[in-house]
């Protein structure tokens, strides 16, 4: 692997929006209440979150997501994305398939530029387990990316990733709890190589009123490679939901160490449809 597509590679790992062995004692802290959470109680719980939700895509409804990411790094530069767009079929009750892909812009101090397509990424979740009253629903995803983008550019590392997660959701009206706790296999080389990431990420929502929710998550990341910092994150923001199944949203953020994101921000829109209905028109 060169080293224009091994940075790029990295960036990826550290900044991946569509898309969590020495741990500093918040991040260490933040991965163990993650897996508390996903084994004794009930996450991409919808934008703005990054953390995922127990709750595929209901049967023959389809889920398409339009959002602008922006963040500010503490060594300077910008990582822009724009569009992120993803997209999910709910195939049968409690399984869903999905792609995702997203659209860079960075410019980081003393490194070329990157702007293009990144790869696309496969995505599936399978809820194995509905909620029952202090049983938390329980589900697990799979997130392939697939080396599609340009390698010259430095959009793709040339590899593909599996990322596998488990997720948990707990509910009581009107607030919902997720928690996240996955492992990503890094595909990677011989002159270049780099470490499978563990990921873990706590979900707060609270619903306002019937349009507005309130929502907060905290997420942290393993070193992507033998230098490079642990990640760990925070971001509140709010959504609003509209008529016709359109759901509004934005939030904003900045890392809990003193190495990594100053501020960061997201808005986007969420369309959810029910596919049959749409056909019998």
């Amino acid at each position: 692997m060169d080293k224009v597509a091994c940075r790029a590679k990295r960036r990826a790992l550290r900044n991946h929006v569509l898309p969590k062995r020495a741990y500093s004692s918040a991040l260490r802290a933040l991965l163990i209440l993650s897996l508390y959470f996903a084994v004794v109680r009930p996450s991409f719980a919808g934008r703005p979150l990054t953390v995922d939700d127990a709750a595929p895509v209901p049967p023959r409804h389809l889920e398409l997501e339009a959002g602008f990411f922006y963040r500010l790094p503490d060594a300077g530069g910008r990582d822009q994305k724009w569009p992120v767009i993803s997209a999910a079929y709910g195939v049968i009750d409690s399984l869903e398939f999905g792609l995702a892909i997203q659209r860079t812009n960075q410019d980081a101090p003393r490194e070329a530029p990157i702007k293009g397509f990144e790869d696309l990424h496969l995505t599936t979740k399978y809820r194995f387990l509905e909620q029952r009253e202090s049983v938390p629903a329980l589900a697990f995803s799979l997130d392939v990316k697939l080396p599609t983008a340009n390698r010259a550019k430095g959009l793709s590392s040339g590899k593909t990733d599996q990322a596998l997660l488990l997720i948990a959701t707990q509910s009581w009206t009107p607030f919902m709890i997720h928690a996240n706790f996955g492992y990503t296999i890094v595909g990677d080389s011989v002159e270049n190589p780099l470490k499978n990431l563990l990921r873990g990420g706590l979900a707060g929502e609270w619903s306002l009123d019937s349009r507005w929710s309130l929502i907060g998550e905290v997420t942290g990341v393993s070193r992507s490679a033998k230098g490079e910092p642990n990640q760990a994150d925070f971001q509140l923001g709010l959504r609003y939901a509209l008529q016709s199944g359109f759901v509004l949203d934005f939030a904003g953020g900045r890392s809990l160490r003193s190495s990594g994101t100053s501020i960061q921000g997201t808005f986007g829109i969420t369309w959810t449809v029910d596919v049959s209905a749409l056909l019998k028109r």
